[in-house]
């Protein structure tokens, strides 16, 4: 049988594996330092690991990577990942084309789609990515994407005393839509 590993926290220690328990927003840090409080308290690791669902050499590895590091060793290392395919500068360059007409860098379009925005990344830059990356990365520059929305506006504005449309006519069988209005636009305008 394995010798009994028991964890004593002194004062500094102790406040912060409570306030860890407490404020992080990492469950496995919460879980981390409530294995060590739970050692603390005088729990053996067989007992630790019964309460919080995991191992008892995962709950030994996390009580040894304590006494070694204290409060600092129990928290989430930076993962390794692919690298990501938009870098600083193409979303500087996103930024930059969402807040121009699509049609000032060549695409014949009236609006700016996520869809429209990816193919001339990959054309301009090289760098192949889906509608949805883009639209994640026009909300983190502060831009909405939303669905084109159509209406005849521009009819109106054009022409004053232009009857707005209020419903379909009997016997209307469709009529042709304008254009989209803009779909990016940042959250402050």
């Amino acid at each position: 049988m394995r010798p009994t590993l028991r964890i004593r926290a002194c004062g500094r220690q102790l406040h912060c594996l409570q306030q860890t328990l407490r404020r992080s927003r990492c469950p496995r840090d919460r879980l981390r330092a409530q294995m060590v409080l739970l050692s603390h308290r005088g729990y053996s690791p067989q007992q630790i690991a019964a309460f919080t669902g995991q191992s008892d050499e995962t709950v030994r590895r996390w009580l040894h990577r304590f006494r070694g590091g204290g409060c600092p060793g129990l928290r989430e290392a930076p993962r390794s990942g692919r690298p990501p395919k938009i870098t600083p500068a193409v979303r500087q360059l996103l930024r930059q084309w969402a807040q121009l007409s699509p049609r000032e860098l060549g695409v014949q379009r009236p609006t700016w789609t996520t869809a429209n925005l990816a193919r001339l990344v990959e054309r301009l830059v090289g760098v192949r990515v889906t509608p949805e990356c883009i639209r994640q990365h026009l909300h983190r520059l502060d831009f909405v994407c939303r669905r084109p929305t159509w209406t005849v506006k521009h009819l109106a504005r054009q022409q004053p005393g232009y009857p707005q449309k209020r419903g379909r006519s009997p016997g209307c069988c469709g009529t042709r839509r304008a254009a989209p209005t803009s779909t990016c636009r940042t959250r402050r305008s």
